[in-house]
């Protein structure tokens, strides 16, 4: 069960800052000081910017997709690790996206579903092919046409989103509150699935009580809640 935080820590014991930093898989908990777990917890509340984070992860599976790119043609072992690595950051970062970011536009910015509807099938247009990908190797037959068919869905997917979405999520959400997000996003990428699941839900709530654990679902649903709250008073 999540620990219910006090109005700071400061106002916290030390074993209920460890239990919250335990909960949030902050490293190094068991050693740091009750001020120690005060700054620590505070960084992560801090958490970077949602946009930044999101961009950071565009341009670490652009990398991998131009690794792929450049070998050969035969089936390899870099192949199959490659495929698994895209498998991994391809599921987490939609994860992410479903979970924290979507949702939050969503519901703090007016005329966005249309967009976010798009994204979210290609999505899953993306975790179909994943999917696939995740029951083969690099020998079979049509491997590599699957990962190009799959680097041009994907591609298209990122480009929209910098060149459309981020900076008028930029204009539209301050720096603290993506920061806010930030923070959940990480905390949700920790313990998001790494394997694709096509069919599962891709929005809340259904998608929260599906992919996360309840520490980590009450976390990402008080940012969430904590942003209808900023848009009410707005």
């Amino acid at each position: 069960m999540a620990t219910e935080t006090p109005t700071t820590y400061e106002d916290m014991s030390r074993e209920e800052l460890y239990e919250l930093a335990q909960e949030r898989d902050i490293d190094g908990r068991s050693s740091l000081s009750k001020d120690e777990l005060v700054a620590a917890l505070q960084l992560e509340d801090e958490g970077p910017d949602a946009v930044e984070l999101l961009l950071e992860q565009h341009d670490r599976i652009r990398d991998f997709f131009d690794e792929f790119a450049e070998l050969s043609s035969r089936p390899s072992k870099r192949k199959d690790e490659l495929v698994d690595l895209l498998i991994t950051h391809l599921v987490k970062h939609a994860e992410v996206e479903e979970l924290v970011f979507y949702p939050a536009v969503r519901s703090e910015m007016s005329g966005f579903d249309a967009e976010i509807d798009e994204d979210l099938e290609e999505h899953h247009a993306a975790e179909l092919l994943l999917a696939e990908l995740d029951h083969m190797s690099s020998d079979h037959d049509r491997f590599d046409a699957k990962v190009l068919v799959l680097r041009e869905i994907v591609t298209h997917h990122l480009q929209e989103e910098e060149q459309d979405l981020f900076p008028k999520v930029r204009e539209a959400i301050d720096q603290q509150r993506r920061r806010q997000l930030g923070a959940a996003m990480v905390r949700a990428h920790k313990i998001a699935p790494s394997r694709p699941h096509p069919f599962s839900p891709d929005e809340p709530p259904a998608n929260l009580i599906a992919g996360l654990p309840g520490a980590a679902y009450d976390a990402v649903k008080g940012v969430l809640r904590a942003g209808k709250r900023t848009v009410l008073r707005r």
